[in-house]
């Protein structure tokens, strides 16, 4: 399938952003140099979309950016390094029309994915002094089906602050009340944690893979969950003393087939990590809810190999919840809260550097309202990412929102050897 792009233009607020929000100061929270992609494809199931003129559409769209960027006015930014500041100058965000000669339904019935026409239905950006902060591209096909893909800078936020952008978008375009009907979000970061020149260690960019990542999607389906989560409660062997959240219970069980993979390639069972975000979100005793921005702290869960004959998964399930609680309590009991993160980043970076010790990186976007993204013609078919070039586990709801579709990006070995893991096999689809 071939996708061309038809457009290119920079859109800017339509409201001028005031002098006095016009330098936004990073935290030390906003220090990854990357942009995050995310595609919502939307069918034309009910002829909603197939009603309305495709350039009418589209202008339709633009209008309602406009509108919210003046509300979510640094993606309208650029980035000063030198400064490591955000100039919300007003400058734009990048928006790409696209059409493409085929139908939707090949991308939603397609397994597997055509993971690379995904990364061609998003815009692609390299950050730089005069590289927008935002790009989205309206995808167009020949059925009438569309995909947004949203290309946002890490800088201003990740998965949760591009959620809130999104779902406003949605409602300012849907709604005839338009941006009325938005929640105002805030970017105050920068008061609650010092800025980024305090930083004790430096933020390593992302490790691009020495050898060739494949990507597979495993679904998790509320059956599967449930059965899983009885077993892990249930077992003989369990000593979990907490009722296992769905996430809980599918990062243990692919953590588990991650480090049989390594013992197959090592020969030996060995220690690992997973490492995975802890939203800090009504966690830190400060109103953040409307905080947009970098706003989570590392998490590490620790599985020690020494003296151990299996793995239990149940095991694996208590270690990431007992993870998560430490982190809660480590919240609830801070005094010094940058210092707090501060040390967590400190401990996640020293552990990538252990090389007697696998460590595996999980992030979850469960429970963001990625599914909520209803621009007037029903909520989105699937949600989709861009496969990475790394070596991650995203963890995303399922259109049902009771259950969880996993892409995992391995190296290609790695990938052939998970894949006949029995309880990948058993639990997944």
């Amino acid at each position: 399938m071939e996708v061309q792009i038809t457009s290119r233009k920079l859109l800017k607020p339509s409201v001028q952003t005031p002098p006095h929000l016009q330098i936004l100061k990073l935290s030390i929270l906003d220090q990854y140099p990357y942009y995050v992609p995310n595609i919502f494809y939307y069918t034309n199931a009910n002829h909603e979309i197939e009603n309305i003129n495709t350039q009418k559409l589209v202008e339709q769209l633009e209008k309602s950016l406009l509108e919210v960027l003046t509300l979510f006015y640094p993606l309208a930014g650029r980035f000063i390094k030198d400064k490591l500041i955000v100039d919300c100058n007003d400058d734009g965000v990048e928006f790409l029309e696209a059409k493409a000669d085929g139908d939707l339904t090949q991308i939603l019935q397609q397994e597997p994915k055509p993971y690379e026409l995904l990364r061609r239905l998003v815009p692609s950006l390299a950050e730089s002094a005069t590289s927008p902060l935002l790009a989205i591209q309206v995808n167009i096909f020949k059925c009438g089906g569309l995909a947004i893909g949203v290309l946002n800078s890490h800088r201003i936020g990740g998965r949760w602050t591009m959620s809130r952008f999104i779902n406003a978008w949605a409602t300012t375009h849907f709604h005839d009340q338009g941006i009325s009907k938005v929640t105002p979000p805030t970017f105050v970061l920068p008061f609650i944690f010092p800025d980024s020149s305090r930083l004790s260690f430096p933020v390593p960019p992302p490790r691009m893979a020495s050898k060739k990542i494949v990507t597979k999607i495993f679904r998790f389906d509320r059956e599967a969950i449930e059965k899983l989560k009885s077993e892990v409660i249930s077992g003989a062997d369990s000593g979990v003393k907490h009722h296992p959240s769905r996430v809980e219970v599918v990062s243990a069980l692919i953590w588990k087939a991650l480090i049989s993979v390594a013992k197959e390639k090592h020969g030996y069972l060995r220690s690992s990590s997973m490492s995975l975000p802890f939203n800090l979100r009504g966690k830190v005793g400060v109103p953040l809810d409307n905080q947009c921005g970098n706003l989570c702290r590392p998490i590490i869960a620790r599985f020690d190999a020494k003296n151990q004959s299996k793995l239990v998964l149940s095991e694996l399930v208590s270690l990431i919840g007992d993870a998560k609680r430490r982190a809660s309590s480590e919240c609830v009991k801070a005094i010094n809260i940058p210092e707090m993160v501060t040390n967590s980043f400190a401990d996640m970076f020293e552990e990538l550097n252990k090389s007697e010790v696998d460590i595996f990186r999980f992030t979850s976007w469960c429970r963001m309202g990625l599914y909520e993204v209803d621009f007037g013609w029903g909520k989105p078919a699937w949600v989709s990412v861009v496969p990475p070039n790394i070596e991650l586990t995203i963890l995303n709801d399922t259109k049902s929102g009771d259950g969880i579709e996993a892409w995992l990006n391995l190296h290609e070995k790695d990938m052939i050897q998970l894949q006949q893991d029995p309880d990948i096999m058993a639990f997944t689809s």
